[in-house]
Protein backbone atom coordinates (compact mmCIF):
# COMPACT_ATOMS: atom_id res chain seq x y z
CA UNK A 1 0.00 0.00 0.00
CA UNK A 2 1.39 3.40 -0.93
CA UNK A 3 0.30 7.00 -0.39
CA UNK A 4 0.13 8.99 -3.62
CA UNK A 5 0.57 12.76 -3.45
CA UNK A 6 -1.45 14.55 -6.10
CA UNK A 7 -0.73 18.03 -4.67
CA UNK A 8 -4.24 18.32 -3.21
CA UNK A 9 -5.67 18.29 0.27
CA UNK A 10 -6.85 14.72 -0.28
CA UNK A 11 -4.84 11.63 0.63
CA UNK A 12 -4.98 8.98 -2.09
CA UNK A 13 -3.99 5.44 -1.20
CA UNK A 14 -2.76 2.97 -3.80
CA UNK A 15 -3.35 -0.49 -2.34
CA UNK A 16 -2.28 -3.70 -4.09
CA UNK A 17 -2.01 -7.27 -2.91
CA UNK A 18 1.42 -8.78 -2.52
CA UNK A 19 2.32 -11.79 -4.63
CA UNK A 20 1.59 -13.99 -1.61
CA UNK A 21 -1.78 -12.26 -1.16
CA UNK A 22 -2.66 -12.85 -4.80
CA UNK A 23 -1.74 -16.51 -4.41
CA UNK A 24 -4.09 -16.86 -1.42
CA UNK A 25 -6.87 -14.91 -3.15
CA UNK A 26 -6.61 -17.15 -6.23
CA UNK A 27 -7.68 -20.15 -4.16
CA UNK A 28 -11.21 -18.71 -4.30
CA UNK A 29 -12.43 -20.82 -1.41
CA UNK A 30 -13.37 -18.09 1.07
CA UNK A 31 -10.21 -18.57 3.12
CA UNK A 32 -8.68 -15.21 2.16
CA UNK A 33 -9.09 -12.66 4.95
CA UNK A 34 -7.00 -9.55 5.65
CA UNK A 35 -6.27 -9.76 9.38
CA UNK A 36 -3.48 -7.18 9.76
CA UNK A 37 -1.45 -4.59 7.89
CA UNK A 38 1.74 -2.64 8.46
CA UNK A 39 3.01 0.83 7.69
CA UNK A 40 6.62 1.67 6.96
CA UNK A 41 8.77 4.76 6.50
CA UNK A 42 11.44 3.38 4.18
CA UNK A 43 11.63 6.59 2.15
CA UNK A 44 12.04 9.01 5.09
CA UNK A 45 15.48 10.55 5.64
CA UNK A 46 15.61 11.25 9.38
CA UNK A 47 19.08 12.77 9.14
CA UNK A 48 17.27 15.96 8.09
CA UNK A 49 16.09 16.30 11.70
CA UNK A 50 19.67 16.17 12.94
CA UNK A 51 20.88 18.56 10.26
CA UNK A 52 18.15 21.21 10.39
CA UNK A 53 16.43 20.70 13.75
CA UNK A 54 13.02 19.24 14.55
CA UNK A 55 10.83 22.04 13.11
CA UNK A 56 12.64 22.76 9.82
CA UNK A 57 13.75 19.15 9.40
CA UNK A 58 10.17 17.89 9.74
CA UNK A 59 9.01 20.45 7.17
CA UNK A 60 11.72 19.34 4.70
CA UNK A 61 10.75 15.69 5.19
CA UNK A 62 7.08 16.45 4.48
CA UNK A 63 7.78 18.58 1.40
CA UNK A 64 10.77 16.80 -0.15
CA UNK A 65 10.35 13.10 0.60
CA UNK A 66 9.58 11.02 -2.51
CA UNK A 67 6.57 8.75 -2.06
CA UNK A 68 7.06 5.08 -2.87
CA UNK A 69 4.35 3.34 -4.82
CA UNK A 70 2.89 0.08 -3.54
CA UNK A 71 5.26 -2.86 -4.01
CA UNK A 72 3.72 -6.31 -4.57
CA UNK A 73 6.91 -8.15 -3.56
CA UNK A 74 6.55 -8.90 0.15
CA UNK A 75 10.29 -9.62 0.43
CA UNK A 76 11.18 -5.96 -0.14
CA UNK A 77 7.88 -4.16 0.44
CA UNK A 78 8.66 -2.81 3.93
CA UNK A 79 12.21 -2.67 5.25
CA UNK A 80 11.49 -0.34 8.16
CA UNK A 81 8.05 -1.10 9.69
CA UNK A 82 6.39 1.40 12.00
CA UNK A 83 5.73 0.07 15.51
CA UNK A 84 2.55 0.87 17.44
CA UNK A 85 2.53 1.28 21.22
CA UNK A 86 -0.62 0.96 23.37
CA UNK A 87 0.48 3.93 25.47
CA UNK A 88 1.03 7.01 23.25
CA UNK A 89 3.19 8.56 25.99
CA UNK A 90 5.73 5.74 25.84
CA UNK A 91 9.18 7.14 25.06
CA UNK A 92 11.70 4.81 23.45
CA UNK A 93 15.26 6.12 23.38
CA UNK A 94 16.66 3.27 21.31
CA UNK A 95 15.44 0.35 19.21
CA UNK A 96 17.18 -3.01 19.41
CA UNK A 97 19.13 -4.42 16.51
CA UNK A 98 20.07 -8.01 15.73
CA UNK A 99 23.66 -9.24 15.79
CA UNK A 100 25.37 -12.58 15.36
CA UNK A 101 26.98 -14.10 18.39
CA UNK A 102 30.54 -15.43 18.10
CA UNK A 103 31.00 -15.59 14.31
CA UNK A 104 30.23 -12.52 12.20
CA UNK A 105 31.64 -13.30 8.77
CA UNK A 106 30.19 -15.01 5.72
CA UNK A 107 29.06 -18.61 6.11
CA UNK A 108 30.39 -21.28 3.75
CA UNK A 109 28.48 -24.51 3.17
CA UNK A 110 30.02 -27.35 1.20
CA UNK A 111 27.80 -29.54 -0.93
CA UNK A 112 29.91 -32.67 -0.66
CA UNK A 113 29.27 -35.89 1.26
CA UNK A 114 33.06 -36.28 1.71
CA UNK A 115 33.15 -33.29 4.06
CA UNK A 116 32.46 -34.05 7.72
CA UNK A 117 30.79 -30.73 8.66
CA UNK A 118 28.40 -29.45 6.02
CA UNK A 119 26.18 -27.53 8.44
CA UNK A 120 26.47 -24.09 10.03
CA UNK A 121 25.09 -23.06 13.40
CA UNK A 122 23.79 -19.49 13.59
CA UNK A 123 23.26 -17.69 16.91
CA UNK A 124 21.33 -14.40 16.82
CA UNK A 125 20.74 -12.04 19.73
CA UNK A 126 19.26 -8.61 20.25
CA UNK A 127 21.61 -5.74 20.95
CA UNK A 128 21.55 -2.13 22.13
CA UNK A 129 24.26 0.51 22.05
CA UNK A 130 23.75 1.60 25.64
CA UNK A 131 21.84 -0.10 28.46
CA UNK A 132 22.92 -1.49 31.85
CA UNK A 133 22.51 -5.04 33.12
CA UNK A 134 19.67 -4.09 35.48
CA UNK A 135 17.51 -2.53 32.77
CA UNK A 136 14.51 -4.12 31.06
CA UNK A 137 13.64 -3.40 27.44
CA UNK A 138 10.05 -2.32 26.81
CA UNK A 139 7.93 -5.41 26.13
CA UNK A 140 6.49 -3.74 23.02
CA UNK A 141 9.87 -3.99 21.28
CA UNK A 142 11.10 -7.19 22.92
CA UNK A 143 11.39 -9.96 20.34
CA UNK A 144 9.92 -13.16 21.76
CA UNK A 145 10.36 -14.78 18.34
CA UNK A 146 12.36 -14.34 15.16
CA UNK A 147 11.34 -14.90 11.54
CA UNK A 148 13.98 -16.65 9.42
CA UNK A 149 13.91 -16.37 5.63
CA UNK A 150 16.04 -18.16 3.05
CA UNK A 151 15.89 -19.52 -0.49
CA UNK A 152 14.27 -22.91 0.00
CA UNK A 153 15.89 -24.44 -3.08
CA UNK A 154 19.36 -23.73 -1.69
CA UNK A 155 19.23 -23.87 2.12
CA UNK A 156 17.13 -25.60 4.75
CA UNK A 157 16.99 -25.50 8.54
CA UNK A 158 17.65 -28.72 10.40
CA UNK A 159 14.41 -30.11 11.92
CA UNK A 160 15.98 -30.33 15.38
CA UNK A 161 16.63 -26.56 15.43
CA UNK A 162 13.15 -25.92 16.89
CA UNK A 163 12.31 -23.52 14.06
CA UNK A 164 8.76 -23.97 12.76
CA UNK A 165 8.25 -23.85 9.00
CA UNK A 166 5.54 -21.35 7.98
CA UNK A 167 5.37 -21.33 4.18
CA UNK A 168 7.12 -20.82 0.85
CA UNK A 169 6.22 -17.77 -1.24
CA UNK A 170 6.04 -17.46 -5.02
CA UNK A 171 9.71 -16.43 -5.13
CA UNK A 172 10.80 -19.68 -3.48
CA UNK A 173 11.62 -17.99 -0.15
CA UNK A 174 10.99 -20.22 2.88
CA UNK A 175 9.88 -18.55 6.11
CA UNK A 176 10.39 -20.11 9.53
CA UNK A 177 9.55 -18.91 13.03
CA UNK A 178 11.66 -19.61 16.08
CA UNK A 179 11.00 -18.71 19.70
CA UNK A 180 13.68 -16.74 21.55
CA UNK A 181 15.16 -17.24 25.01
CA UNK A 182 16.68 -14.81 27.49
CA UNK A 183 20.45 -14.43 27.14
CA UNK A 184 22.16 -15.92 30.19
CA UNK A 185 24.19 -13.12 31.76
CA UNK A 186 22.95 -10.75 29.06
CA UNK A 187 23.59 -7.03 28.70
CA UNK A 188 20.07 -6.39 30.07
CA UNK A 189 17.45 -8.49 31.82
CA UNK A 190 15.31 -9.50 28.84
CA UNK A 191 17.92 -9.61 26.11
CA UNK A 192 16.81 -12.31 23.65
CA UNK A 193 18.62 -14.95 21.62
CA UNK A 194 17.88 -17.93 19.37
CA UNK A 195 20.01 -20.42 17.47
CA UNK A 196 19.39 -22.64 14.46
CA UNK A 197 21.40 -24.79 12.09
CA UNK A 198 21.31 -24.57 8.30
CA UNK A 199 22.50 -26.99 5.64
CA UNK A 200 22.70 -27.25 1.86
CA UNK A 201 23.79 -30.85 1.34
CA UNK A 202 20.91 -32.75 -0.28
CA UNK A 203 19.08 -29.49 -1.02
CA UNK A 204 21.12 -28.02 -3.87
CA UNK A 205 21.67 -30.07 -7.01
CA UNK A 206 23.76 -29.77 -10.14
CA UNK A 207 20.80 -27.91 -11.65
CA UNK A 208 20.96 -25.44 -8.73
CA UNK A 209 24.57 -24.60 -9.59
CA UNK A 210 23.62 -24.23 -13.25
CA UNK A 211 20.88 -21.72 -12.32
CA UNK A 212 22.29 -19.82 -9.35
CA UNK A 213 26.08 -20.04 -9.52
CA UNK A 214 28.28 -16.95 -9.46
CA UNK A 215 29.45 -15.38 -12.70
CA UNK A 216 32.86 -16.83 -13.50
CA UNK A 217 32.60 -19.64 -10.94
CA UNK A 218 30.11 -22.40 -11.67
CA UNK A 219 30.98 -24.18 -8.40
CA UNK A 220 29.87 -21.38 -6.07
CA UNK A 221 26.45 -19.98 -5.16
CA UNK A 222 26.04 -16.76 -3.18
CA UNK A 223 22.82 -16.43 -1.19
CA UNK A 224 21.64 -15.05 2.17
CA UNK A 225 19.74 -15.86 5.35
CA UNK A 226 17.62 -13.06 6.81
CA UNK A 227 16.51 -12.97 10.44
CA UNK A 228 13.79 -10.51 11.49
CA UNK A 229 12.66 -9.59 14.99
CA UNK A 230 8.93 -10.24 14.91
CA UNK A 231 8.14 -7.42 17.36
CA UNK A 232 10.88 -4.84 16.86
CA UNK A 233 11.19 -5.30 13.09
CA UNK A 234 14.99 -5.34 13.46
CA UNK A 235 16.70 -7.34 10.72
CA UNK A 236 20.05 -8.90 9.93
CA UNK A 237 21.14 -10.38 6.60
CA UNK A 238 23.79 -13.10 6.73
CA UNK A 239 25.75 -13.87 3.53
CA UNK A 240 26.07 -17.57 2.71
CA UNK A 241 28.30 -19.22 0.11
CA UNK A 242 27.53 -22.74 -1.13
CA UNK A 243 30.38 -24.52 -2.87
CA UNK A 244 30.85 -27.90 -4.48
CA UNK A 245 34.11 -29.76 -4.92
Amino acid sequence: MGFLNHATNNIIIDAVLTERGRELLSRNNGSFNIEAFSFGDDEVDYSLITKYGRTIGKEKIIKNTPIFEANPNENIAIKHPIISFPNPLTRISELPKLIRDINTGSITLTNSSNVVDTNANIIIKTSLASIDSNSTLDENITDNSFLIRMHGSLIKIRPDSEAVFIDTDLNGIDTYQIETNNVVGGSWLNQKTASFEIYALGVVTSDSFARFSSIGNSNKINTTVQVIGQTSGASIVIPVTISQS
